[in-house]
């Protein structure tokens, strides 16, 4: 992406930006519009460079340790819940 791939719209009530096919809401001046569009490309740059940044950590944490082994009990509840009174003897 160039650092300023936007474009500014006039419309009826105001100005907006295009980015990737989106519309932005309606500004009151030209300038408000390219400000936002600016902004709105600094925020989508830094929420690529976060993915990034995600990736490359997933990537080195890859292949993890083993994997979760399930189990499963043959009853429920705490351990010795089910057992009756005249088993203790």
């Amino acid at each position: 992406m160039t650092k300023e791939n936007f474009e500014i719209e006039q419309r009826l009530n105001g100005y907006s930006f295009v980015i990737d096919n989106r519309h932005s809401p309606v500004y009151s001046t030209r300038e408000m519009a390219e400000t936002a569009a600016r902004e709105e490309l600094k925020t989508m740059k830094e929420r690529e460079d976060d993915e990034d940044e995600l990736d490359e950590g997933l990537e080195d944490t890859f292949p993890a340790s083993d994997p979760v082994a399930v189990t499963s009990s043959g009853h429920a509840g705490e351990p010795g819940r089910g057992k009756n009174k005249h088993d203790e003897g």
